[in-house]
């Protein structure tokens, strides 16, 4: 070792660990040592809290002062320390006094310092993540600097950093994102990306080239600016969309975020499928199930996307696509991709085509399960507390119109393509589908479903120009429904945003679209699918314009004379008459059974049919057929009305209560009505006591007794006003008042009377028949037996008083007394009227069923039967 070189080794042992690296810094740039200043620079650089020394002002001033350095080896060192210090928010606040920004720029646009490009893309990348620190580098000219770099033939690093730069620049100063396009500097990275995919398989260096593309791809495309996406061609072979698919097909995420970014641009979407993007993605789709790969959502999404326009409709179609889509719809571990899978199915409601291929795999029972769900959550929220409204809400699901909004291609735009347009495309190619309407608006679309002039290239709301970070994602999709935010529509809805459901919006959407099918639909019908409609209109609050639509799918289902007979041997006659929901779904029923072929199906169910389904078209029949001559048919001649009778019999088995319900109603549409009851005439051993009361007039004598008192048979006394009864009727005139032997005593025995009936004569007599309270707490048979008792003691005002006290008072809890009193009485007529009033009356299901009860357990049930067997047949017979 020379003297020299000892003397420098022993100057730098002794002096420099004297002081922090930051101090020696300071001392030797004021001293313009370079060799010390590198020295002192690669100590903060090794040093483990090399970044607190940077924060110190004095350093960080040092450090921004030797970017000016003539020694590259400083600048080199400088950049990546002022790069590594301006990770942090801080530290670019701080370096906001300096002239960085400038010297960054200046570094970068020197041609002689190509090896220093790469820290200072990496220096401005980072300082790029203030928006403050970007605007200054733009107006230094930092995007002149970069699109050199870009189109240099430099080393992978460089160009990586360089293309960090541009994204952050993006990120954070939106003013400068047209110049960058206008510069096309996206189509210069799209050419990079090429350059990385083709030699990324050699040389893995590439591969970080690969990832820095795809992320500022990524985030070029979250504005949705079709200009973006046509930098991103590169060519007129598309190389840029053939890489990315490329890239895709090799399980990148990135690229799969990339591409579905890309596919929410409408010119796009046209050009990728041009070029196989839709059999990719199918055959992704195929490959990842076989293979039990995990697909990424962003490749499910797309295709979704791809629904939108009729050309690549038609080749998810041919390539199967449409049955993958229901084999993810009834994957229940899929279900947060359920909604964008409805969507892209609601898309094919006119392509009679795709709607027949989705009835062939199962779509119906998909979407039966999907209402069944979200009857079950519907359920759950009602019995929970009101939450704050959901962020999935169908506001959230409306799109902003973009700016970019210059093209006719796809369902994102709202130009005037209606065949009838002279700016229309040829009326040769088969239309697409029209523009979906608003989610409070589906009613009326619903009705004009048939007649709709629509566009051959689908439309809907334009692509919203969100531009926040999380876009990229699947879930930041805030809408692919089919219409236009129209805000004048959205607060005209009733109802609150949390109680919106765009899954129940297209699930409903497409069975109105099934309902509507001119061919019968397999199980269209069938139990699963009524029970769960019913459910849902059952449960589902009347504010939600939903409930109509659900309303009038029943209808059409019910109105449909191809699917009567799966409806009638499933009891729907009778569910329509109990739940208040559906009954306005009954006339549409009725008016169908009326007609030859279901009348023609009546008959040879009671003919031939199974004894289940027999019995149940018989009980069926009341409630369906008004027509009384095809009641007589029906009932009489192929032996519906025996049927019902023997299910009235029978009270363990299933239909019985519905054959009650069944044989009441029947009486209505006969019009058996129960004639008002006239009151008992006077006997005429009366009529000889009246007259005699007339002519012994002259004889009357005060009696010493102001009360009597009647003994009853069963010992019981009622004492009651001698006058009064006298002044109410002529028979007590005579017998307490004439020369009988009654007259002179206080106590009269009366025989065959009863306590509650005199008792309720005696009030009536009294003056209480005018209050109805008096009234409230006697039974039916003391107020029957009252009538009876006033009838004989010639009253006849209180037998017209009693006797309609009588008829008000039957209900269903005193039917059967009243009859079971009449029938002991032998008061014929009013038996009758009982049993009229009892089939005729305005009862619900549960009173109805309660008041046949007390028939049935009555001893006399069979003469009841035999009564209401002979009161219908009488009408039958006349028919």
């Amino acid at each position: 070792m020379s003297r020299g070189s000892q003397v420098t080794s022993r100057h730098q042992d002794t002096a420099l660990p004297k002081i922090s690296p930051d101090e020696a810094l300071k001392k030797y740039f004021r001293a313009n040592n370079h060799r010390d200043i590198v020295v002192s620079l690669d100590q903060i650089k090794n040093d483990p809290n090399y970044k607190e020394l940077i924060k110190r002002n004095d350093c960080l001033d040092i450090l921004v002062q030797l970017l000016r350095s003539t020694d590259r080896r400083i600048v080199g060192t400088s950049l990546s320390l002022l790069a590594d210090g301006c990770l942090t928010d801080d530290m670019r606040k701080k370096a906001r006094d300096s002239n960085i920004d400038d010297y960054a720029v200046i570094i970068l646009k020197d041609p002689r310092n190509a090896t220093l490009h790469c820290r200072a893309c990496r220096l401005i990348s980072n300082l790029s993540r203030c928006s403050w620190h970007a605007e200054k580098l733009c107006n230094c000219g930092v995007v002149t600097g970069l699109k050199i770099i870009l189109k240099s033939k430099t080393d992978t690093w460089t160009h990586s950093m360089a293309i960090r730069a541009v994204r952050n620049i993006w990120i954070n100063y939106k003013s400068i994102r047209d110049l960058m396009t206008k510069l096309e500097m996206i189509k210069d990275i799209a050419e990079l990306f090429v350059l990385a995919v083709k030699n990324s398989n050699a040389d893995r260096r590439y591969n970080v080239l690969l990832d820095a593309c795809l992320k500022a791809m990524c985030t070029f495309l979250q504005t949705l600016d079709p200009r973006c996406g046509n930098q991103m061609h590169v060519n007129k072979n598309m190389l840029g969309y053939k890489c990315l698919m490329y890239c895709c097909s090799t399980s990148n995420r990135m690229a799969a975020k990339c591409f579905y970014s890309l596919c929410q641009i409408a010119e796009c979407r046209l050009s990728l499928g041009v070029f196989g993007a839709v059999e990719m993605i199918i055959e992704m789709i195929n490959t990842a199930d076989t293979n039990s790969n995990v697909l990424c959502k962003e490749i499910l999404f797309s295709m979704c996307l791809f629904c939108r326009e009729s050309v690549n409709r038609e080749r998810i179609r041919q390539s199967d696509g449409l049955q993958i889509i229901l084999l993810f719809l009834s994957k229940p571990e899929h279900e947060e991709c359920h909604l964008n899978l409805l969507e892209a199915l609601s898309q094919f409601i006119y392509d009679e085509t795709g709607i027949n291929i989705l009835t062939k795999h199962g779509i119906l029972q998909i979407l039966v399960g999907k209402l069944t769900n979200i009857i079950t959550k519907n359920s759950d929220k009602n019995s929970t507390s009101r939450k704050r409204p959901s962020d999935n809400s169908i506001e959230d699901y409306y799109k902003k119109p973009s700016k970019y909004c210059n093209s006719r291609y796809s369902m994102d735009y709202h130009d005037d393509w209606s065949p009838r347009s002279a700016t229309s495309a040829s009326s040769s190619s088969s239309p697409s589908t029209p523009p979906l309407p608003l989610y409070c608006d589906l009613n009326a679309y619903l009705d004009d479903l048939k007649d709709d002039v629509y566009s051959p290239v689908y439309s809907d709301k334009d692509c919203d120009n969100n531009e926040a970070e999380e876009t990229a994602s699947p879930k930041s999709n805030k809408s692919l429904t089919t219409v236009e935010a129209d805000s004048d529509s959205s607060s005209s809805n009733s109802e609150a945003p949390s109680e919106k459901n765009p899954c129940e919006y297209y699930t409903l959407l497409l069975l109105s679209k099934l309902s509507l099918s001119v061919t019968p639909i397999d199980n269209l019908a069938e139990s699963t699918t009524i029970t769960s409609l019913m459910n849902y209109i059952k449960h589902t609050k009347k504010q939600n314009p939903l409930k109509d639509v659900a309303m009038k799918i029943l209808r059409r289902i019910v109105e449909n004379v191809t699917y009567f007979t799966p409806l009638l041997k499933q009891g729907l006659a009778f569910d329509m008459q109990i739940l208040p929901e559906i009954e306005e779904c009954a006339p549409y029923l009725c008016k169908v059974a009326e007609t030859g072929g279901a009348i023609g199906q009546l008959s040879s169910i009671l003919l031939r049919g199974k004894e289940e389904h027999k019995l149940l078209a018989a009980i069926s029949i009341p409630l369906l057929i008004k027509t009384q001559c095809t009641l007589k048919r029906l009932l009489k001649k192929y032996g519906g009305l025996q049927l019902i009778f023997c299910l009235l019999k029978n009270f363990v088995h299933e239909f019985h209560y519905r054959a009650v319900w069944s044989i009441c109603q029947l009486a209505k549409n006969l019009e058996i009505h129960s004639d008002d009851y006239t009151s008992p005439e006077t006997t005429t051993e009366n009529n000889k006591l009246c007259e005699l009361s007339f002519t012994n007039t002259n004889r009357r004598k005060s009696c010493k007794f102001s009360s009597v008192e009647f003994e009853l048979d069963d010992g019981s006394i009622i004492k009651a006003r001698r006058r009064m009864l006298c002044k109410c009727s002529p028979v007590f005139s005579v017998m307490l008042e004439g020369d009988f032997s009654e007259s002179k005593k206080r106590r009269i025995r009366l025989k065959n009377v009863t306590y509650g009936g005199l008792k309720t004569l005696i009030l009536a007599a009294s003056g209480a028949a005018s209050s109805t309270y008096t009234f409230e707490n006697r039974n039916i048979e003391s107020l029957l037996d009252a009538v009876l008792l006033a009838d004989y003691f010639l009253m006849p005002d209180l037998v017209d008083t009693l006797t309609e006290k009588c008829i008000n008072k039957l209900n269903y809890k005193n039917y059967c007394r009243a009859w079971c009193w009449a029938r002991n009485k032998s008061c014929h007529e009013f038996k009758s009227y009982c049993l009229k009033s009892f089939l005729t009356a305005k009862m619900s299901w549960s009173e109805t069923i309660q008041a046949f009860r007390d028939f049935y357990f009555n001893d006399a049930f069979d003469e009841f039967l035999y009564d209401i067997r002979k009161i219908i047949m009488d009408v039958l017979c006349q028919c």
